[in-house]
């Protein structure tokens, strides 16, 4: 069971901010999570919510939508604490910081689209973009770099999203996230190759223990952070174990 930093160590340095990520590279996470959205300058940001509201610790508590303002607007925002301010991180950024540092030793990444959105596709397609000039994703025609590949995975609840990429990006392996009130995987989607793995909640996990493992290649399940869960997780056959705390779902599998 490999451990994926959800959002990096984000139970330990605020969500999404690079710290987070290179702590949860130092704690030996197997694997980085990320959301992405566009601004509105069509820059990919690693960030989950609509509205920069809960993150931002500027005076004032800014409200803006990350899709109405540009990067130059949210690079002059504060998403870290008021002791140690810390920027917003592009993806750009990220899979710079995981193909020269965390890519190291197998590890792999895990980017998760957010719809609905103001942009539709073209979140699928900024993606591509990011992930072909590395090597990382090949089009129809081939190409990319199969261990880059390898290590890179898209992730979302939306079916479309997934469908579009693999449009884009036939390879990517592709991970469909489960709503709770979803009972059965679309077999469709497997079928027509769309998905290659599903993502369960550890809630819907504990409910649903029989399906760990019963669709496609792995099951990625989120958000676990504590030590019975983790070892709940491992004992069931969980293929990717996303966790706010990599350092100690490390410690605690490795017992």
């Amino acid at each position: 069971m490999k451990v994926v930093a959800h959002r990096g160590a984000s139970g330990e340095l605020p969500e999404h901010t690079m710290g987070a990520y290179e702590l949860a590279l130092h704690q030996g996470a197997d694997g980085y999570e990320c959301d992405v959205r566009l601004t509105a300058d069509h820059q990919l940001v690693c960030f989950h919510d609509r509205s920069v509201a809960r993150t931002c610790v500027d005076a004032g508590r800014p409200r803006g939508l990350i899709s109405q303002m540009t990067l130059a607007e949210l690079r002059g925002l504060n998403f870290g604490t008021v002791e140690r301010p810390a920027g917003i991180v592009t993806l750009r950024e990220l899979l710079d910081f995981f193909f020269d540092a965390g890519g190291r030793d197998g590890q792999e990444l895990f980017i998760e689209t957010k719809h609905p959105n103001r942009f539709g596709a073209a979140v699928e397609w900024e993606l591509f973009k990011e992930l072909e000039a590395r090597g990382a994703a090949g089009g129809g025609g081939g190409g990319g770099c199969a261990e880059m590949m390898r290590r890179v995975h898209v992730l979302s609840f939306n079916p479309s999203s997934l469908w579009r990429f693999r449009g884009l990006s036939p390879r990517t392996h592709r991970i469909l996230l489960r709503r709770e009130f979803q009972k059965v995987m679309n077999p469709a989607l497997e079928r027509a190759g769309v998905v290659h793995s599903h993502g369960v909640s550890l809630a819907r996990g504990k409910v649903r223990p029989d399906i760990i493992g019963r669709f496609g290649r792995g099951t990625y399940m989120w958000t676990v952070d504590q030590e019975r869960d983790v070892m709940w997780a491992k004992a069931r056959g969980v293929d990717w174990l996303a966790t706010n705390f990599p350092g100690m779902a490390v410690q605690w599998r490795d017992v």
